[in-house]
């Protein structure tokens, strides 16, 4: 079978390099243009003192709000006024104490939540890498049966599936490759909405 006309022309177009989806990284696995960063610390969302975990373990009030406040689905409007109130129920000379331990509670569990999507991201493009290869491998056999002695039919079919589905999963990664920098972001207004009631 020769490769000609729509044929030879979609071939074509399917061999140009795929748009780069792994960025330069000192970790391999990471395939986002973002730096990576694993956990955020507390010096850089926070202008108080290092929260102690063992301030608010076994505090249930801490540990609700904080992980309200961490909930992407709580608007930081909405955040803002429970830490108000929060921050005015405490009694005189607790308040700052309990805001550190609301912060490093609230902190905690968003570094855990970027953990699991930074985890996510990597299973993620670990099954790209798989499937370009795949591609790869199935254009080599293309262009082993151009002399004609084989019916490529079948072997097009997947690659245009192949190549499909890679382009979709392409624009989910750029999405996904957003959420460790937008809880990153709330991390830190949360920090700052939380120290505002931080009495001098």
């Amino acid at each position: 079978m020769s490769l000609r006309g729509p044929t030879f022309l979609c071939l074509a177009i399917l061999a140009l390099p795929a748009p780069a989806w792994a960025a330069a990284s000192e970790d391999p696995d990471w395939p986002c243009i973002q730096r990576l960063v694993p956990r955020i610390s507390a010096a850089q969302v926070w202008a108080g003192p290092e929260p102690d975990p063992a301030s608010w373990q076994g505090d249930i009030e801490v540990s609700r709000l904080a992980s309200k406040l961490a909930a992407r689905r709580t608007p930081l409007g909405e955040a803002e006024q429970l830490v108000e109130a929060f921050a005015e129920a405490q009694p005189g000379g607790s308040a700052n104490l309990k805001l550190t331990a609301l912060f490093g509670r609230t902190l905690q569990a968003i570094n855990q939540d970027r953990a699991s999507i930074i985890a996510g991201i990597k299973r993620f493009a670990a099954r790209q890498r798989s499937l370009a290869e795949r591609i790869r491998e199935t254009r080599a056999k293309l262009k082993a049966t151009e002399s004609g002695e084989t019916d490529d039919a079948e072997l097009i079919e997947q690659l245009t599936w192949d190549q499909r589905i890679f382009d979709e999963r392409e624009h989910s990664m750029t999405y996904l490759c957003e959420q460790p920098v937008l809880l990153e972001q709330r991390a830190f207004a949360l920090g700052r909405t939380i120290y505002f009631f931080v009495e001098d």
